[in-house]
């Protein structure tokens, strides 16, 4: 059913990829290229957060909103972090994937972005329990339909099944969702030691 919330699926990784590469285009390049890699690095990636539970990385989900034609046009990616699972450093290494042996991907680059979060992250939960609402996106020519505002209420009833609060990194364009589902932005600009890349924000549990 279009515009209804659904689990993904191995065969929806294709449509996942170009979803991600439309959110990470222009400046996002340098870190999530457009390339034969890049593809193979988020392929692995998806399949990584669609496979088995591991007791070493948070519980990965990966909801989509699905068009006309059951092609998915919005998705968000959710971890369920059990109790003392870090996610700080170079905890994004297991919860998406390795690129070693991936061309053109730079393990550098992708610790540039993620690890900076992941400090302002573990600076607000530490390692306590709580679901991790790490993306979520809609394809533009799908925006201002209440996609992102499904899979937010979606990620969010998932913590509140599992009575732990949720966090994530907000932009400037998601601040409005945000607010709306009871998050608050959390000031640890002392502690960080500067203004962290995106606003921290919690939402407790229920």
């Amino acid at each position: 059913m279009a515009g209804k919330v659904s689990l993904a699926t191995p065969d929806d990784i294709p449509d996942l990829v170009e979803i991600f590469w439309e959110a990470f285009s222009g400046p996002g390049e340098v870190v999530f290229p457009h390339s034969e890699g890049g593809r193979k690095w988020l392929q692995r990636s998806f399949e990584n957060f669609l496979g088995q539970k591991s007791y070493y990385r948070p519980e990965s989900k990966v909801a989509v909103v699905r068009n006309l034609n059951s092609r998915p046009v919005a998705l968000a990616i959710a971890h369920v972090v059990h109790p003392g699972q870090s996610i700080a450093g170079k905890a994004w290494k297991t919860r998406w994937t390795r690129c070693e042996d991936i061309p053109g991907m730079s393990e550098d680059k992708l610790a540039e972005f993620f690890e900076p979060l992941a400090r302002a992250h573990y600076l607000v939960v530490g390692k306590e329990g709580h679901v991790f609402i790490e993306l979520i996106m809609t394809k533009s020519n799908s925006r201002g339909r209440g996609y992102a505002s499904a899979l937010m209420e979606w990620a969010t009833k998932l913590g509140d099944s599992l009575d732990i609060p949720c966090y994530l990194d907000a932009g400037m364009r998601g601040m409005g969702i945000c607010d709306r589902c009871g998050f608050k932005a959390q000031d640890i600009e002392i502690r960080y030691g500067g203004p962290p890349p995106c606003t921290p924000m919690l939402r407790t549990k229920k």
